[in-house]
């Protein structure tokens, strides 16, 4: 969560709504958060220095604070995209339930493999959808931080996010061949059940 939000500031000042905001979109294809953990991490990182906040008014009485990225908080960001990714232990609860899955119907489980192939063919359509509007200069905040750049970083920073948004949507094409080629053999399982 820390390197989400520093690494969305370094595009450009925002609040807290801001960040949930893009956290329902374009980031939130890497990175999932909720309220309740984005904005005590927000309180966290300005005490620590790494962000400053100030309070503006919005409309006549609507008070939101807007947070900025310090060189303390750019220094940070640097030396974390600098390190060697970092993978986490696989959790794969759709997997879990697909091995021990044995005990329903046939129609159950298929059920479970058109879900899955269902979402990550939604998943993969928004994917290139966001891919798209970012690469065109559509998506304000790539805006924000295209603004920044020169022409060579501009390249580099849309060719990063060509290839990030690009990976996402071949995770999800595998998903939806596993998922095809599952549906298949299930129905060749229940043919030859019948």
């Amino acid at each position: 969560m820390k390197y989400t939000i520093l690494g969305y500031l370094s595009s450009a000042p925002g609040s807290g709504y801001d960040l949930v905001q893009q956290l329902g979109g374009g980031l939130g294809w890497f990175w999932a958060a909720s309220h309740s953990q984005i904005y005590p991490e927000l309180r966290r990182l300005e005490s620590a220095g790494l962000i400053t906040g100030a309070a503006t008014t919005v409309g006549e009485r609507l008070e939101k604070r807007v947070y900025s990225l310090t060189e303390a908080g750019l220094q940070d960001l640097l030396d974390w995209t600098r390190q060697k990714p970092e993978y986490r232990p696989s959790r794969d609860p759709e997997r879990l339930q697909l091995l021990f899955s044995d005990n329903n119907d046939v129609e159950t489980i298929r059920q479970h493999l058109q879900a899955h192939l269902d979402h990550f063919t939604e998943r993969r359509d928004q994917v290139i959808d966001m891919r798209e509007r970012i690469l065109t200069g559509k998506h304000p905040r790539i805006q924000q931080r295209l603004k920044k750049k020169d022409a060579a970083e501009r390249a580099k920073a849309l060719l990063l996010c060509d290839l990030a948004y690009s990976g996402d949507v071949r995770r999800a094409e595998l998903e939806i061949s596993w998922a095809t080629e599952a549906l298949a053999r299930l129905d060749g399982l229940a043919g030859s059940e019948a």
